[in-house]
C-alpha cells in the first residue's frame, strides 16, 4: 500500500559519548487477513528502520525490509540484509522522484485514539485515499518527518504540508489507507513509543557486511523481488506466475 508508513524522526539532546533518541513501533493489519510491524530506532546519528509483512502467498512468506540512514550522510540510505550480511545503496538522485499527486485534506474532527488526543482527517489523492490520526501530544512533532521526508517509500513531504496547511498535522497515532476490493484497507497503529539512549555504532554498517550493486539489498527490489505495493496491484493470474517464479529461485 502507498503511504502507508509515514517518515517518523525524533530530535533529542546531545551528549559527548551517546545520544539521547527513541524507540518506536507500529503494527500493521490489512482487511485481507495481513500483518506486520514497522520498527525504529532514531537518534541524532541516523535511524534504522525495519518493516516485516506476513503475506503467504511471498516465497519466505513475507517481506522483511530493512533501511538505515546516517546523519553523516543524509543523501543515501542503505538497505541491509542481515542474512547474507549484505547491503546496498540508494542515493537520493536514484531513490527518489518528484511527486506530482494534488493532496487534498479533509477535518472530520477531534478525537482520542490509544490515549492521545487526535485529529481526525481524511487524505485523497486522485483515486487513493486514507484517514489519519494525527496528535500534537507529543513534543516536537514537528520534526518527526525529518528523517525521512525525501524517501518517497516511507512517505511525502507533499502530503505532510497539505496537512499542516489544514491544520492537521501531527505525529501519526492510526493510518488507515483505503484500498480497492482486491486490495483492502490497511491499518497501521502506534503501538511504542520511548526515549532511548544510542550510540553511533548503533547506526554503522557491520564490518563485515559486503556491498551489492545500487538499489540490490534486501527485502523489496533484491534479485527480482517486487515490493509489496508491486504484489498487492498483481492480478491473480500475474501474483501466481510471479510465486511460481520465486519459488524456482528460492525453494530449490
Amino acid at each position: 500500500m502507498k503511504n502507508i508508513i509515514l517518515g517518523i524522526a525524533v530530535c533529542f539532546t546531545t551528549s559527548v559519548n551517546s545520544q539521547n533518541g527513541a524507540n518506536i513501533e507500529f503494527k500493521i493489519t490489512s482487511s485481507k487477513g495481513q500483518t506486520g510491524s514497522m520498527k525504529i530506532n532514531f537518534s541524532e546519528f541516523g535511524s534504522m528502520s525495519e518493516f516485516n509483512m506476513v503475506i503467504p502467498q511471498m516465497p519466505g512468506g513475507g517481506i522483511v525490509m530493512k533501511n538505515l540512514t546516517q546523519k553523516s550522510n543524509p543523501d543515501v540510505t542503505y538497505t541491509i540484509n542481515d542474512k547474507s550480511k549484505s547491503y546496498s545503496e540508494n542515493k537520493k538522485t536514484e531513490a527518489s522522484k518528484e511527486d506530482t499527486k494534488t493532496y487534498e485534506v479533509k477535518k472530520i474532527g477531534e478525537e482520542k485514539v490509544n490515549g492521545y488526543n487526535c485529529v481526525h482527517a481524511m487524505v485523497t489523492s486522485g483515486v487513493e485515499s486514507e484517514e489519519i490520526w494525527n496528535t500534537k501530544d507529543i513534543k516536537e512533532f514537528d520534526k518527526y518527518s525529518e528523517t525521512f521526508k525525501n524517501n518517497k517509500r516511507m512517505g511525502s513531504q507533499k502530503r505532510d504540508d497539505a496537512l499542516k496547511a489544514a491544520g492537521c498535522d501531527g505525529f501519526p497515532v492510526k493510518t488507515v489507507h483505503k484500498g480497492n476490493e482486491r486490495e483492502g484497507d490497511m491499518t497501521m497503529e502506534l503501538v511504542k513509543m520511548e526515549k532511548k539512549t544510542f550510540s553511533k555504532s548503533d547506526f554503522d554498517i557491520p564490518a563485515d557486511y559486503t556491498k551489492n550493486g545500487s538499489g540490490a539489498g534486501a527485502g523489496a527490489g533484491a534479485a527480482g523481488m517486487k515490493t509489496q505495493q508491486e504484489i498487492m496491484n498483481m492480478t491473480p493470474e500475474e501474483r501466481a506466475k510471479y510465486i511460481e517464479e520465486m519459488k524456482k529461485k528460492y525453494q530449490k
